[in-house]
């Protein structure tokens, strides 16, 4: 019976380390805008225990691109990937697996078949906050993924983002965190689970994306997630510029 017992136990210690395994910790909302400490950012990912970030900016894939090169060739153990936050005419949208811009100022639905054919993969980010966000339009908007953990959202007591999770929980997205970081320390303050397999690549990633194989988490409000809607809200839109790392 000891032994029954014995093995009972090591079979669920090992199926819980196999899960820990295949999933990793993925932000995928990270800003390398405006005055954004972005060279900060793999001491984050250490600190908080993230295994990777999408990098975004707004409507500037390429200076994402160069600073996730940047990143790769100085932290060998994170995954990095770039993407853009692009304005269109409904609000924002999420673009990663692409490898050029994307026009600004179409319609939604038309940006999401723009990145579709270019390989890409499209998420709705904050979906229900303000101005920014397509809103109620994301019901015909046929995008991958929606963001139902935004951690700009959470200083609006998580509203928007319960607001979203009854509002979509039934349609067809996968579900993502990020936590919308334009302040380096709030990494991490959402983010997602991805099963890849164990598989620590920007493809595998993607893939599960597009598979609907991943979980959104949220952490408890603190002062970074403070700090960050401070830097969203009053850090002046000018001064965009690599710097060495």
């Amino acid at each position: 019976m000891c032994k029954k017992f014995q093995k009972a136990i090591i079979k669920v210690i090992s199926t819980m380390t196999k899960h820990e395994n295949v999933n990793l910790s993925i932000d995928f909302h990270v800003h390398v805008d405006e005055r954004v400490k972005y060279w900060e950012i793999p001491n984050v990912l250490r600190a908080r225990s993230i295994d990777g970030v999408g990098i975004l900016t707004h409507n500037d894939f390429r200076f994402a691109k160069k600073i996730v090169d940047k990143f790769r060739e100085k932290d060998k153990k994170k995954v990095y990937f770039a993407g853009v936050e692009i304005d269109t005419a409904d609000g924002h949208l999420v673009a990663y697996g692409i490898n050029q811009e994307i026009p600004r100022d179409r319609s939604a639905e038309e940006t999401v078949e723009i990145i579709r054919d270019l390989g890409g993969v499209s998420i709705i980010p904050h979906p229900l906050m303000s101005h920014n966000s397509i809103g109620w339009k994301s019901y015909i908007v046929k995008a991958d993924a929606m963001e139902f953990y935004n951690g700009f959202a959470k200083i609006f007591f998580n509203f928007p983002n319960y607001m979203a999770e009854v509002s979509f929980r039934h349609k067809s997205f996968g579900r993502v965190g990020g936590s919308d970081a334009h302040f380096a320390k709030a990494i991490g303050t959402c983010y997602t689970l991805v099963d890849t397999n164990g598989v620590r690549t920007e493809e595998e990633i993607l893939e599960a994306l597009r598979k609907h194989k991943t979980i959104p988490k949220i952490k408890p409000i603190d002062f970074y997630d403070i700090r960050n809607a401070f830097a969203i809200a009053f850090t002046p839109k000018t001064g965009r510029r690599i710097v060495r790392f």
